[in-house]
């Protein structure tokens, strides 16, 4: 298989984007590195042109082992020389040892079928795998029979580390060097110095990948129905003291386990993990838990609490759903429905070819079915600002969309500020300043809010005068007051009317509101913010 680099990029990007990774977590986390990444980022510098590159190569696709026959890569000519310097340097092992089944994941079925030790010739690739799990001898490559050179890169869990501390997840990798040189994505300038870092401690790194391992076990336990397993990894999370940097990441992941759990009726571990935090939704689970087993009064006692101080809006939103069943088994007074009256009407429409968002929005003058993309793209460039402050651990490498903390409950704590400080800040003449200058100066970059495709300034300026002020504040505030869960749920049409304007949420034949949308609405409707519900019938 011949690969060749992208032809808008230099021969041996990838070995410049690899160096440039190695080179910044050397300066920025040189305290945190055990003594075998140093070492591996010492081996590493010391490379030539072509042995470097061909690591590299084999570091950036899948693996963990690859075949001579298959290497061809034109900037790396003698790859069988760049092989053996690999090899004396020890950074790959040229006869690794491996299962039957692992060599016959890497060869083709023709080529299986000509092993001796391989009884079934005709059986399929998927089956061979299969009936080939039962062999646990492990051998090189030679001693199976196969005449081709196995090639096992080295080094992986440093590698992990390494890449770990340059992006702050192990979602990204140097794909992203390559988007960003291609330009197909490009970033905001924000500050990356050694005090911004995201880890202050080696044992939060640790941590960090040892979460990411038990998800790992969770997801193949969940998938296949092992409760057993899931339960073992459920016992270790809870058996550590995480440190701050993880705790998030604990607390998501101990949520998904326990309502597995509880969905499995293994109720005293799923308590365990959601009693261990507060994290959204673990006191819900925790009371739909109890009221199972007849403990209601363990149940009204977390209610009071979720009452007195709800984490979010859909704590808030259990508390007056739940309330009245518990309140009745215990002949407690029930929580009244507070929520206001939402305009809803109903309308007939042909069927046609089109979505029903965009037959109704062809039906009416001066609409556009843009959902969030509208206020989110006002909000994210009148905030723009305060999205990329120069907070410390907010931003840890050049290829962020955001501040790895944007979804965080501190948030605007962290940056000094407030939903009420930024408020006080704008005014109308203010923001659309701020909203004109930004879009001239940020046109493009990369922004959780923004998307760029979907928008026209002067579209935007026209909406942006048409929806009075105080609405404006009304729609940020409810924003900052929950980003992840309010970013969604918005209207799907907004309309310039003769009188102002309107905001329309569609809904086609058997389509219902959603709870985010719900909380738009009331929202509206408690700012007397026009807002309606269409439910659309074909004709």
């Amino acid at each position: 298989m011949t690969v060749a680099p992208p032809s808008d990029l230099p021969v041996g990007y990838y070995l410049d984007n690899f160096r440039t990774l190695l080179a910044t977590v050397s300066a920025r986390y040189d305290d945190l590195l055990t003594e075998s990444e140093r070492q591996f980022i010492a081996d590493f510098d010391r490379l030539e042109t072509a042995p470097a590159r061909l690591l590299v190569r084999f570091y950036t696709r899948k693996g963990p082992r690859f075949r001579l026959s298959k290497l061809r890569y034109s900037e790396i000519p003698d790859i069988d020389t760049a092989l053996q310097v690999l090899s004396e340097r020890g950074m790959v092992d040229l006869s690794p040892l491996v299962s039957a089944e692992e060599l016959a994941s890497s060869l083709t079925l023709p080529e299986l079928r000509q092993l001796d030790w391989v009884t079934d010739k005709k059986a399929s690739k998927a089956r061979l795998l299969a009936e080939l799990t039962e062999r646990q001898e492990r051998l090189s490559a030679a001693d199976w029979g196969v005449a081709d050179t196995l090639i096992e890169p080295l080094h992986w869990s440093q590698l992990r580390c390494l890449q770990l501390l340059y992006f702050g997840n192990e979602q990204q990798s140097l794909t992203d060097f390559v988007l960003a040189d291609l330009g197909l994505f490009r970033y905001e300038s924000y500050s990356l110095s050694k005090a911004s870092r995201a880890y202050q401690q080696r044992i939060e790194v640790e941590q960090h990948l040892y979460l990411n391992d038990l998800r790992a076990e969770a997801d193949v336990a969940e998938l296949a129905g092992d409760s057993e397993g899931l339960l073992n990894v459920a016992e270790r999370l809870l058996s550590i003291e995480w440190y701050p940097a993880a705790a998030r990441r604990y607390q998501r992941l101990s949520n998904r386990i326990g309502y597995r759990l509880e969905q499995w009726q293994e109720w005293p571990m799923a308590l365990r993990l959601f009693n261990s935090h507060n994290q959204p939704p673990a006191r819900e689970r925790q009371c739909r838990i109890r009221y199972k087993q007849n403990e209601f009064e363990a149940c009204w006692d977390l209610l009071q609490q979720i009452k007195a101080d709800p984490g979010d809006s859909s704590e808030a939103r259990f508390y007056s759903r739940f309330q009245p069943r518990v309140a009745r088994k215990l002949r407690q007074p029930v929580h009244s429905d507070t929520s206001l009256p939402i305009k809803e009407s109903r309308h007939s429409l042909p069927r046609g070819d089109l979505c029903v968002e965009l037959l109704v929005c062809e039906q009416l003058d001066q609409a556009c079915w843009l959902e969030n993309l509208l206020p989110l793209g006002i909000f994210g460039l009148i905030h723009w600002p305060t999205v990329f402050a120069d907070t410390p651990g907010a931003f840890h490498h050049p290829f962020q969309q955001g501040p790895s903390d944007l979804y965080h409950p501190d948030f605007l704590n962290r940056r000094h500020t407030s939903r009420e400080q930024l408020k006080q800040q704008l005014t109308p003449e203010i923001a659309r300043q701020r909203l004109t200058d930004t879009w001239h100066a940020k046109e493009g970059l990369m922004n959780p809010f923004v998307h760029w495709p979907a928008l026209e300034l002067p579209w935007l300026l026209r909406c942006f005068d048409r929806v009075p002020w105080a609405h404006w504040c009304t729609i940020f505030d409810h924003l900052w007051r929950d980003l992840k869960r309010h970013r969604s749920g918005f209207p799907d049409l907004f309309q310039l009317t003769d009188t102002g304007y309107r905001w329309i949420e569609i809904k086609g034949p058997g389509d219902r509101l959603q709870d985010n949308q719900r909380d738009w609405l009331q929202r509206f409707a408690s700012a007397g913010i026009p807002a309606e519900v269409w439910y659309i019938d074909y004709l």
